[in-house]
């Protein structure tokens, strides 16, 4: 037996992911990663009595989308696995929830994987998540300033039924299976291009660590265990402690006691604001350490009055003995900040950055295509910009028109719906508009023949 099966089943036994019998339902979609899950899964099908699908997710970003389906069909077959498929507009999706385009895709294959368990009566999802995968994750939330819930890292298993059998296997080990066994997989050409910071890191960041630790993906990895153990000590003391510090709790808002909670140490303190907001939210997407501790810099505030706002449009507010966590009605409230130069300005308010890069232009630059990036001519800009909310009378001149256009008009032409305009930052130099964010350019700012420095602009 290869010694990356050895490996998957060692995990599989020591994370308790698999019983006799279950039915699993395996996401592939082309991949080595995935491929080599399902040969494991296969190859080990007897030991644990298995019966596996496949379920692959065509997103609608690539025209090669159509080839990769019946990549994907074709080895099911060979193997005499059903096969089930689904199309979506994750595009569509995006604009509908203001997600970014990699939450959108993500929301929608978890759901398409959970609803074909659900129709098939599958008992499990398996996906093919490495320890790369582990360790450029915990780099990525390092970045973002995540606190140790997010330094724990990918879950080997999620909510007892998403499990990841290859999350103590690395990627080379994974080739070498693939190219011993003669197993065709797909390249994704997504997985090289430096757009995206999961590439930035895996690409450009890690290697350059490995250089001062070469065994550095190994200690991340250890560390993501380290911090998930100590998370699950936390959280069975939070359950604990959490009821005592709760003076009433509804279906939009809870009130926290601050008596209470200034005797509780500051490690369960910030716990139990998190605890507060995901019971509000249902999750901690956009929730950051920075949001956490503002939180408590609030209740440690002299004043009896004061309030916050979060992303997520969760409010906080301390009013004498009580703190407040509220969900409201309209997401988003007014926002405007000022850009002083190059670097990263965060949108607290709709929980998103913009990140800011002066560059030499050059003669062969690629095209980004991406909505959440804009290359601007910096010639004719200078810092100190500013990024606020949209206001009525908002006007510019869209990129290749002549006249000038209402942003309103914009969003309408757009079919933007009205919730989510509030939510797209506008990008100004003083009272000029260069970028409606994601959506378009004025056509002024745009790189001309004798630009010679570029604003890279890009929505995180």
């Amino acid at each position: 037996m290869h010694s990356l099966v050895l490996t998957a089943k060692k995990t599989i036994k020591k994370y308790e992911m698999l019983q006799p019998g279950d039915r699993v339902v395996v996401g592939v979609s082309g991949g080595a990663d995935s491929l080599a899950l399902l040969h494991i899964l296969w190859e080990i099908r007897r030991d644990f009595h298995l019966s596996l699908l496949v379920a692959h997710l065509d997103h609608g970003l690539r025209p090669e989308a159509g080839q990769e389906k019946s990549f994907v069909r074709k080895a099911s077959a060979d193997l005499g696995i059903p096969f089930f498929s689904r199309k979506v507009d994750v595009r569509q999706k995006q604009k509908e929830g203001g997600l970014t385009l990699q939450e959108a895709a993500r929301e929608a294959r978890y759901a398409f994987l959970l609803e074909t368990a659900k129709s098939q009566k599958a008992t499990k999802i398996a996906l093919g998540h490495t320890a790369d995968d582990q360790a450029e994750s915990l780099v990525m939330r390092l970045l973002r300033g995540s606190g140790t819930r997010g330094l724990s890292g990918i879950p080997p298993v999620r909510d007892g039924i998403f499990i990841r059998p290859l999350i103590e296997v690395w990627r080379e080990e994974v080739e070498s299976f693939l190219k011993e066994k003669k197993v065709a997989y797909l390249s994704d050409p997504s997985n090289r291009s430096l757009h995206f910071l999961r590439n930035r890191v895996r690409h450009e960041l890690l290697p350059i660590l490995q250089q001062y630790n070469p065994r550095f993906r190994q200690t991340l990895v250890q560390m993501a265990d380290l911090f998930r153990a100590e998370e699950e000590f936390w959280q069975k003391l939070l359950e604990e402690k959490y009821p005592s510090v709760v003076r009433s709790q509804k279906r939009d808002s809870i009130t926290l006691d601050v008596p209470s909670l200034i005797s509780r140490s500051l490690p369960l303190r910030l716990r139990i604001f998190r605890y507060a907001i995901e019971k509000l939210l249902g999750h901690l997407r956009r929730i950051r350490l920075s949001h956490i501790l503002s939180i408590d810099g609030l209740l440690q505030n002299p004043e009896p009055n004061k309030s916050i706002q979060l992303p997520q449009g969760i409010g906080v507010a301390k009013s004498y003995q009580t703190l407040i966590f509220s969900k409201a009605k309209e997401g988003v409230v007014p926002f405007e900040h000022s850009v002083p130069g190059p670097g990263y300005v965060e949108i607290p308010e709709i929980g998103r950055g913009m990140r800011f890069e002066v560059q030499a232009r050059r003669p062969l630059v690629p095209f980004e295509d991406s909505k959440c990036v804009a290359v601007l001519d910096f010639d004719s800009i200078d810092f100190p910009l500013i990024i606020r909310s949209f206001q009525p009378g908002d006007r510019f001149q869209p990129l290749g028109m002549e006249g000038e256009k209402k942003v309103k008009d914009l969003f309408i032409d757009c079919k933007i719906p009205a919730a989510r305009r509030k939510r797209i930052p506008l990008l100004f130099k003083e009272d000029r508009l260069l970028w409606v964010v994601g959506v378009r350019i004025d056509h002024r700012a745009r790189l001309k023949p004798e630009t010679r420095r570029v604003l890279r602009v890009e929505l995180l």
